[in-house]
């Protein structure tokens, strides 16, 4: 049977890992998450123009609309950028569930699907099962 110290101490030490990780997780897709707000702005701000111009070029009788291509191109350029971010953000989440482990964060080390194993208090990955995580010293074994 397991010390009840070592397991309060093992539970808090996931539970600071569990605060470090969320936070810095936070502050990183926040930051991701204004960035991508902006550039939706962006957008519908070219979107506005554009439609001003082309209106602009129609009403005067024109048909030359090639003076759009340089909007139509940082569009295009500003939603790559939305979609690369967007995927960040979904790295950041995967990189959490890695390092947390399950939604339920449960004690023991979890298996991922490349088949890596992860130390539940300071997320070292291994190939396979260990009884102690090498860079933390946690016991795997009876958690």
């Amino acid at each position: 049977m397991a010390d009840p110290i070592q397991k309060l101490k093992n539970s808090m030490n996931r539970g600071i890992t569990t605060i470090s990780v969320k936070t810095s997780s936070s502050l990183e897709k926040s930051k991701i998450n204004m960035h991508i707000e902006s550039l939706e702005k962006e957008v519908q701000s070219l979107f506005y123009t554009i439609g001003k111009d082309a209106y602009d070029i129609w009403e005067n009788g024109a048909s030359d609309f090639e003076s759009l291509t340089e909007k139509f191109s940082s569009v295009k350029q500003k939603k790559a950028e939305i979609a690369q971010l967007t995927a960040e953000l979904d790295a950041i989440d995967q990189r959490d569930k890695q390092i947390l482990g399950t939604p339920q964060n449960t004690a023991e080390a979890v298996p991922q699907a490349s088949g890596s194993f992860f130390c539940p208090q300071c997320g070292a990955a291994y190939d396979t099962p260990v009884k102690f995580c090498r860079k933390c010293g946690c016991n795997l074994q009876n958690i």
